[in-house]
């Protein structure tokens, strides 16, 4: 049983693609985390 959605490059993805996204959402999170705080603590 295949699904339709079955290409020929199920591992095509490198795992520094992955690896890139993770680092990219890590890093804008802590930013806004910060940005919010220092927002927080300037405007109290």
């Amino acid at each position: 049983m295949h699904s339709p959605d079955d290409h020929d490059e199920p591992l095509r993805q490198p795992l520094d693609d992955a690896h890139f996204a993770i680092v990219v959402l890590a890093v804008t999170s802590v930013t806004l985390i910060i940005f919010v705080l220092i927002i927080t603590l300037w405007m109290s």
